[in-house]
């Protein structure tokens, strides 16, 4: 997981790859619970072949992930994750994610994988 630089990974998804169909989600309950927006897929690049710890560069995971995740416009353009926006005014938040808060799917929709404009690098 390292070789993705997540700022926050969930477990225990319903499904593989369920992320794709978010469109909002809540972390925490109450009022400093947090609301992400889902964006956008997120496009992979080569800096996920790089071994973290070693520096040693290769083709995986993109090899892999490409049989099952070349959504754009080529078969470089692999998707895992997405990319998500707070939802409201983020300077006057008060919200935290904590490690273990409670995550609630608010909306669901199809996936957005800005086919026409990515590129991946």
């Amino acid at each position: 997981m390292s070789r993705f630089r997540p700022n926050i990974v969930i477990n225990n998804t319903s499904k593989p790859f369920d992320e794709d169909n978010w469109k909002a989600i809540q972390f925490g309950k109450g009022p400093n619970s947090v609301i992400l927006h889902i964006a956008k897929g997120c496009p992979r690049c080569k800096q996920s072949c790089t071994d973290q710890l070693t520096g040693e560069r290769g083709e995986e995971p993109l090899d892999t992930l490409s049989e099952f995740r070349a959504l754009g416009m080529s078969d470089a353009d692999v998707y895992f994750a997405q990319n998500a926006v707070l939802n409201g005014d983020a300077q006057s938040y008060e919200g935290v994610i904590k490690v273990g808060d409670p995550v609630t799917i608010l909306t669901r929709g199809d996936p957005v994988w800005d086919k026409e404009t990515v590129q991946a690098e």
